[in-house]
């Protein structure tokens, strides 16, 4: 082949490649444009109860829900006579524990004739686990439920200064709809895919993405906390939270169990840890801990103490507070002792 030729071909092939490029970068710019847009559309004045749970029908490897999103697996209701339902957050939901070893599971096997459903949530509060009993879990008659809550009780109360406030996901009213998850698919699971032709790959091939938000939002500010906070009227707040919470359920004839929430502070670095500085967070914890405790002897409910039962047990603990699997198989044994003593 000649030189000539040659170049001729280079060339050929070059603008061949710099054509189909520039075919896929205007795709992709247009599909970005019509996601935009479509996702803008949404944004319509909206009032209603945020109703924070689990997304209905997941199907992943280790989590699974069902329609109404409680997580599985749990033994039928129809086949059962009591039910006790788990409410709380991210330490409550086990994302990252087996199935076959989250808490729901391993109280269940050890209680006869019950179903144990679990509608834990990652960033759930106790504000959110009221909205969710009265408007979800109540329909279900249940016998009895399980309260979990600390952390982010005390982190929406030292960012925001109340759980009255406008955070884009833990907000207890929707304002608007570009607060609702309609339009949020996830990630491109292809790492190529997902850098170049996201918006492609959502509008042509949407099986591709797996569940995580399309956009992240940061959860707080980067800013410093307020140097001002009150922390004892933070806590008073939570323990109003958490009075009107177990008052409510046994308005309507339901045992509430309260717990505390183990931790591992000292074992692990925190996120965003310079915007927290002034406060002890591990302590700060102990102190909601300690709201949690009165709660219960006020109120005469019984209290099943994670963090005094899992104190200086690391190996309980993948990060602060989350639970490896022998962290749930062990507490789950604890839930269950107090459980029976409940119901029977």
């Amino acid at each position: 082949m000649s030189k000539k030729k040659f170049i001729y071909w280079i060339i050929l092939i070059s603008i061949t490649l710099l054509m189909f490029i520039g075919t896929i970068a205007i795709v992709e710019l247009y599909c970005s444009y019509s996601y935009y847009k479509y996702r803008d559309s949404l944004k319509n004045d909206l009032k209603a109860i945020r109703l924070r749970q689990p997304f209905s029908n997941q199907d992943s490897d280790n989590f699974k829900t069902d329609s109404l999103g409680f997580i599985l697996p749990y033994k039928s209701l129809d086949s059962t006579s009591k039910t006790v339902v788990f409410l709380g957050g991210s330490t409550t939901e086990c994302k990252k524990v087996k199935d076959n070893k989250r808490i729901h599971v391993k109280v269940e096997e050890q209680l006869t004739n019950v179903s144990c459903l679990n509608i834990g949530n990652s960033g759930n509060h106790s504000m959110h686990s009221l909205n969710l009993f009265a408007n979800k879990v109540l329909s279900l008659s249940p016998d009895l439920v399980v309260i979990n809550h600390n952390i982010n009780d005390l982190s929406i109360l030292i960012n925001t200064g109340t759980y009255f406030n406008k955070h884009p996901q833990r907000s207890l009213l929707l304002n608007n709809t570009n607060q609702l998850y309609t339009y949020k698919v996830g990630y491109p699971k292809n790492w190529f895919v997902r850098k170049y032709i996201p918006y492609i790959s959502l509008v042509l091939f949407p099986t591709t993405f797996q569940g995580e938000d399309l956009i992240e939002n940061r959860e707080f500010s980067d800013k410093p906390l307020r140097p001002d906070l009150n922390i004892d009227f933070l806590k008073d707040m939570y323990r109003k939270s958490m009075m009107g919470l177990i008052n409510y359920t046994r308005f309507w004839g339901v045992k509430p169990i309260l717990m505390t929430q183990g931790s591992c502070f000292e074992e692990y670095s925190l996120k965003n840890i310079e915007r927290y500085h002034g406060y002890n967070l591990d302590s700060l914890h102990k102190e909601f801990n300690k709201v949690v405790r009165d709660v219960a002897s006020i109120s005469k409910v019984p209290l099943v103490d994670a963090e005094n039962l899992m104190e200086n047990k690391k190996e309980y603990f993948y990060d602060v507070v989350h639970y490896t699997d022998s962290g749930s198989v062990f507490i789950s044994n604890h839930i269950a002792k107090e459980i029976k003593r409940v119901l029977n």
